[in-house]
């Protein structure tokens, strides 16, 4: 039976300063579908939901819900209408209870002013019981600060679902989730589709996309290229409507493993922390080292360990042969290492600041004489990062808030390239941006190594980590479970079995 159309975006137009976001968009949700948006960062996915959603409103064109001419000035109109919205940011209050996070805008009161506090924890566990036993394990009394991203992600759900949600749009939902996690939001996701309510799925995971998506809309420059049935399309069909060209984005890496390696630039021996258990491993010149584990299996806390962020209990760190002891990052960086972070909004940019200071913060110092910077030689060796890593940005002096996050991510390693980092930490290096960016990234990883660095690669997916990689650290619980050589027999079943067997 084919489902009712409930709702039609048709014309919608938006525009930003020196920016047109939307242009001519047309998009229709149909009655408990789950409905993809895709294309690359900056194609203006965000920009329609956050329209959908009271955020931004449209600089022309209009929305029809129901088949009614609809007005959505605010957020607090999209709530009432039944819209809601689940950010890639989760934004709950760590030292409140579950509860409280739940119902944060819309607490149920007594006597027109006080909180019902019976109410709010009866309400919360009602809540609970429709997301399944995953999410009534929280409880309502515990603060949040205390659990887990999947469970944060669930409080966000909930607090949307308190409302009579007719549509559901999630934004990156499974950048910061554990496979175990993913799969339960899919449960969650299906549940709430076979109760009639619409889901707008963005992603860039296409593998998400043919999982869970019933039809895809795709964008590009702010245009839509075209909407598809998911079982009649394949997954080169959806990168080629968004980058306008065929990309092999999981090639097998081509250099044989016994080229790669020079001599050993980092060991690590007998590596102990709250987590980590006796983690030992090597790291040589030109080489790209694979960490694939579970999220939280110990392979973000062994590379913040090597570079300072974290004190270990025990353990030995070698760079070039020299026992060093690196308590701080500070002392990392002068010993040559980089980290590009997971989080490149928190722990990677200043967002308010210029890319040029963004580039340059690392190597400050350096571009200084008497106590004073001097700025012709900081903006020319902005500029030529910007040239080398092909940094889409209007000039140097733009705030790194407003690029895309495929190129806030090239900002973040040409900092450390600057600060001339001979051993570098990626830590899920291609989180959060599209495909086209993806490539780019893997090719500027690839070109580093070839280089002479020295590569640490953190990745949740693990195609990415066959694609790069000379050698393969597997984690589980804490511990090294294999150190494989990546040859091309070396398979994705293999990898996977030492992560969680």
């Amino acid at each position: 039976m084919e489902k009712k159309t409930i709702l039609s975006m048709q014309n919608i137009d938006k525009s930003f300063p020196g920016v047109k976001a939307l242009d001519n968009v047309n998009f229709d949700l149909k009655k408990g579908e789950v409905h993809a948006l895709c294309g690359e960062n900056g194609a203006g996915k965000s920009t329609l939901i956050k329209i959908l959603n009271g955020v931004y409103k449209q600089d022309s064109g209009k929305i029809i819900f129901n088949g009614e001419d609809i007005s959505i000035k605010s957020i607090a109109d999209a709530k009432r209408i039944g819209f809601g919205l689940i950010p890639q940011e989760i934004q709950v209050v760590p030292k409140l209870s579950i509860a409280e996070n739940i119902f944060m805008t819309n607490c149920p009161r007594k006597h027109g002013f006080f909180v019902d506090w019976k109410k709010m924890y009866r309400d919360a566990q009602e809540l609970q019981k429709k997301l399944g036993e995953s999410a009534i394990a929280m409880g309502v009394k515990g603060q949040v600060e205390s659990i887990s991203m999947g469970m944060k992600q669930l409080i966000e759900i909930m607090r949307v679902i308190s409302l009579d949600l007719k549509i559901l749009a999630f934004d990156e939902p499974t950048s910061s989730l554990s496979e175990e996690e993913t799969e339960y939001l899919f449960k969650i996701i299906k549940e709430l589709s076979s109760k009639g309510i619409t889901v707008i799925y963005v992603s860039h995971k296409l593998k998400e996309i043919f999982q869970i998506c019933d039809r895809v809309t795709v964008l590009k420059d702010g245009k839509c290229v075209g909407t598809v049935e998911v079982e009649e399309t394949t997954y080169n069909d959806i990168i080629k409507m968004m980058v306008g060209r065929n990309v092999e984005l999981f090639s097998r890496k081509t250099r044989d493993v016994e080229e790669a390696g020079g001599e050993t630039v980092l060991e690590v021996k007998g590596l102990n922390t709250q987590l980590l258990k006796n983690i030992n491993f090597q790291l040589k010149k030109g080489e790209i080292l694979g960490m694939f584990g579970i999220v939280g299996s110990g392979r973000t806390e062994t590379a913040r360990a090597v570079f300072g962020i974290d004190e270990p209990i025990s353990g030995e760190i070698f760079i070039n042969g020299r026992e060093m002891h690196i308590n701080t990052p500070g002392k990392a960086v002068r010993e040559g290492l980089g980290f590009v972070t997971e989080d490149r909004h928190k722990e990677g940019l200043v967002l308010i600041s210029s890319v040029r200071n963004n580039i340059t913060m690392p190597f400050m110092k350096t571009l200084a004489k008497l106590g004073f910077i001097k700025h012709q030689k900081e903006k020319s060796t902005a500029l030529e990062y910007i040239k080398v890593l092909n940094v889409k940005t209007p000039s140097d002096q733009t705030f790194a808030d407003n690029l895309s996050g495929g190129n806030q991510q090239k900002v973040v390693i040409s900092k450390w390239l600057g600060a001339q980092s001979d051993i570098l930490i990626f830590d899920e290096p291609t989180r959060g941006i599209d495909v086209a960016a993806k490539t780019e990234v893997y090719h500027i990883i690839q070109k580093l190594a070839e280089q002479g660095k020295s590569i640490m690669l953190i990745s949740s997916e693990l195609p990415e980590i066959l694609a790069l990689s000379d050698r393969v650290l597997v984690f589980k619980e804490g511990e090294i479970k294999a150190d494989l050589h990546n040859t091309m027999d070396l398979k994705e079943e293999t990898v996977i079995d030492y992560a969680v067997m």
